[in-house]
């Protein structure tokens, strides 16, 4: 009789095995389930995505942590057509919803579920962007709408310097826009602002006009939520009691009246903000408003400034040196951002031999030009014949003026605020749209005058986009194809045969 193997194992052992194996599964969903039990009050995440290569800013971190009501996001474009930026929106957005879980995101895709799109834009009242990308806030009704094309920052320097025939996408500036949309629909108190005019100054109703001021009025409204009006001080009328702040962009066709000056100069003494931009063109002609300014420690001077180095073309001028120590200034140096001015006059804080009382207006410049810099200007002699002199520079172009915050002393009235910028032209609707910088600085301005710390977004800037082209001729286009269609999965087959005949011998 064929004598049989004992098994290697005996029953016993066996069930030994099982047992010290359903223990070990056992052990390890517990210190899973633990780990996860302890990760969940110590969160963090690590960026491995492309899309994903800034984290948000402090700024916006700290927005989104006093975030208590919900906020949905609904991005609504045409995913396949847009690829690039609806990778960025999604990615972005779903930082902010891991940052603080009350902002929820949705995606609508209107070529692929149109009975969605349909529904959605039927809610929101927006037949008319039944085809345009956009992304939709909407916190407890209230809504905000930031479009796609807004999304980026082109690079248009190419296609004007011929070096290109294409406008290329330079940079992604998200962050700035969603934070600034969120911002506006949990905060929904809206502040007023007034342009003064009479003057020569922009309009901000016109569009149509590269000097209009619509693109600058667009910003106060749709991004700062500030509402504005147009104002003439002409006769009775007064500053009205609902303006936050006071506009006065380009004057110089006309003088202000003694009497509309004692209006502003009224309106400063309450404690209130003004914006004032010089203009450029009427270099050398004096609008009126310098008197105003020169009670605030702020003169003006009518020079014709040169800084080599710094003059991309003409008479236009970037700022060699920024103050990233200022609120305003810090987002645009923490970005490497440099601003556009277009014939820019002088800004000098008043110079005083005597130490200034506490409580005096504190100036603070915020750009100038390099020590390089030389200011040209003209007087007449002694026979009426015109003489041009210069003065050394630096020259400084951008000041900010705060009065009425005095450490450790409270005081009743607000903090008059003013800043005054050489030149008008730098908020214009041209240089908004062509200059990512001035309306980052625009944009800037506005909050810090309508004391919105949460609103000043230091740090944040646009995120640059890295295109990549490949160049083929094409035999090589051709070889290339070849080696996808037929290269890469002959190999693969050739490495499965290797494998088979292994196993058969």
């Amino acid at each position: 009789m064929a004598e049989f193997s004992k098994p290697s194992f005996s029953k016993s052992r066996r069930w030994l095995m099982w047992f010290n194996t359903i223990v070990g599964v056992i052990a390890v969903l517990a210190l899973v389930a633990m780990a996860n039990y302890l990760a969940s009050g110590h969160f963090k995440r690590f960026q491995t995505s492309s899309h994903l290569r800034h984290e948000i800013t402090p700024q916006t971190q700290n927005l989104l942590s006093h975030l208590t009501k919900p906020v949905t996001a609904t991005i609504f474009f045409d995913q396949q057509e847009n690829e690039q930026i609806y990778s960025l929106t999604l990615a972005l957005l779903k930082q902010y919803s891991y940052a603080n879980h009350n902002v929820h995101v949705e995606t609508v895709d209107y070529t692929r579920s149109p009975g969605k799109a349909a529904v959605l834009l039927s809610q929101y009242k927006l037949a008319n962007l039944k085809d345009k990308n956009f992304v939709i806030f909407d916190c407890e009704g209230r809504t905000k709408i930031v479009n796609g094309n807004d999304l980026y920052n082109y690079d248009i320097n190419s296609l004007l310097s011929g070096q290109s025939k294409e406008v290329r996408r330079e940079s992604f500036k998200g962050e700035l826009l969603f934070s600034s949309a969120i911002f506006n629909v949990t905060y929904p108190r809206q502040a007023k602002a007034y342009f003064v005019y009479g003057h020569g100054e922009h309009n901000p109703e016109n569009s149509s006009s590269d000097v209009g001021y619509a693109k600058f009025a667009a910003l106060l409204k749709d991004e700062a939520n500030i509402d504005w009006q147009r104002l003439s001080l002409f006769g009775t009328n007064e500053i009205p009691e609902d303006c936050q702040l006071l506009i006065i962009a380009g004057p110089g066709s006309a003088q202000f009246q003694e009497s509309e000056l004692a209006k502003v100069e009224s309106y400063l003494k309450q404690g209130r903000r003004l914006l004032v931009l010089l203009n450029n063109i009427a270099l050398g002609n004096a609008s009126g408003i310098e008197n105003v300014l020169a009670k605030w420690n702020l003169a003006i001077f009518p020079y014709k400034i040169e800084d080599k180095g710094f003059q991309p073309t003409g008479d236009d001028l970037i700022p060699a040196l920024l103050n990233g120590n200022h609120p305003i200034m810090k987002s645009l140096v923490a970005a490497d951002l440099k601003v556009y001015l277009v014939l820019p006059r002088a800004v000098f804080p008043q110079a005083s031999t005597n130490t200034p009382p506490a409580g005096a207006p504190q100036v603070e410049i915020l750009a100038a030009t390099s020590t390089n810099s030389v200011g040209l200007y003209q007087t007449r002699n002694s026979r009426g014949v015109l003489e041009t002199h210069q003065r050394p520079g630096p020259f400084p172009l951008i000041a900010a003026v705060e009065h009425g915050s005095i450490k450790n002393v409270s005081t009743q009235r607000g903090v008059t605020r003013i800043v005054v910028i050489g030149d008008s032209l730098c908020f214009d609707n041209q240089l908004l749209d062509s200059w990512s910088a001035n309306h980052y600085f625009a944009s800037s301005v506005v909050n810090w005058l309508a004391d919105r710390p949460e609103m000043l977004l230091s740090g944040i800037g646009p995120r640059p986009i890295t295109e990549y082209k490949l160049l083929l001729t094409n035999e090589q286009s051709k070889k290339l194809r070849w080696l996808l269609l037929a290269g890469m999965p002959g190999a693969v087959l050739l490495f499965g045969g290797l494998v088979w005949l292994r196993r058969r011998s």
